[in-house]
């Protein structure tokens, strides 16, 4: 099945995220109205106040940007394992249970798999540490072929790559998790994530391809979309400040701001999730048949000390529980 086809199949949590995330991006419009007023108000107080409403700004900036971190972590990260659960039911079996929509299998999925999305997003958070860390060991290992003509920059564009392809491939390893999980194997997440990490370092180079793609997709998607928010934007608040120049800049860090917010909206409800599936299905066709290698695991307990803590709880015996996950936060 491919990229397009699995998108196509799970175009309800795309739907759902759109709303989410459209949701989002309409509070923060408002919110960053209402500090704009609140910025022109001390200005008009204040008079020569343009550093009193560049904090203003900042303070709006960093107000979005939490509420953002805030709704993926509590709102956004059920909705994301549940879809991928439903990818890889897809992927292993080209269908799911009938009698339940997706949404509500893949919400079934997260509970009966994990417990809560709060472990899931625990269980994440440990994965991605310990993959920026091997990622990090493994360009460290290539920089040895510095003399090489043209190496430092191969090099370079391999970081960018790996640095972005990062952001989806704790995603690609929960999806082994569940895997595992659906096929009843008796392993806690952890063990499931310290084999699916190492499985990743096994098989990197053949997901590299699908990374170095979406790096260019992602890219470029971020690069239009932003244009074609801030230059509207920024014509209007142009138009609005005809005779103050003043007024005009202050509008068109405005208008950068509301960019950035459509932009980053529309890509994480968007962009993600195809990135995603792509980035599972690279991952799951690339560990197809293999084995995690015992050699390799002790490696990496040598070189990543947030993969030595995954694998070390993976190494404790015990039923898989909430109480478990605690040992991580």
């Amino acid at each position: 099945m491919t990229t397009m086809q699995l998108v196509k199949r799970t175009l309800p949590f795309l739907f759902a995220r759109m709303m989410i995330y459209g949701l989002f991006a309409a509070a923060a419009l408002v919110f960053l109205g209402i500090m704009i007023a609140i910025g022109f108000l001390l200005l008009k107080l204040f008079g020569e106040a343009s550093g009193v409403f560049l904090i203003v700004m900042l303070i709006t900036f960093g107000v979005i940007y939490g509420g953002l971190k805030f709704l993926e972590r509590y709102v956004m990260y059920m909705v994301k394992v549940g879809h991928i659960s439903v990818v890889v039911k897809l992927l292993k079996n080209g269908s799911i249970p009938e009698g339940k929509g997706q949404i509500a299998y893949g919400k079934d999925q997260v509970k009966k798999n994990f417990g809560s999305a709060n472990v899931a997003f625990v269980v994440d958070k440990a994965i991605h540490g310990a993959v920026r860390q091997i990622q990090r060991w493994i360009l460290r290992v290539g920089e040895f072929f510095n003399f090489v003509p043209g190496a430092k920059n191969i090099i370079g564009i391999l970081n960018t790559v790996m640095s972005v392809s990062l952001n989806y491939i704790d995603e690609a390893v929960v999806s082994y998790i569940i895997l595992r999980k659906n096929e009843e194997r008796e392993e806690t997440v952890w063990k499931s994530a310290s084999d699916g990490v190492v499985l990743y370092a096994q098989s990197w180079k053949g997901i590299i391809k699908t990374a170095a793609g979406a790096v260019v997709f992602i890219y470029a998607f971020c690069i239009i979309s932003f244009m074609v928010f801030a230059l509207p934007l920024m014509g209007i608040g142009k138009l609005m400040s005809k005779n103050s120049p003043e007024l005009g800049f202050f509008l068109g860090a405005i208008a950068v701001i509301g960019a950035y917010v459509l932009t980053v909206a529309l890509k994480r409800a968007l962009i993600d999730p195809i990135v995603t599936i792509a980035m599972i299905r690279s991952y799951q066709m690339s560990i197809e048949g293999l084995e995690p290698a015992m050699d390799l695991q002790q490696q990496l307990v040598g070189v990543s000390g947030k993969f030595k803590s995954l694998f070390a709880k993976g190494e404790q015996a015990g039923p898989e529980s909430a109480s478990a996950v605690k040992i991580a936060t």
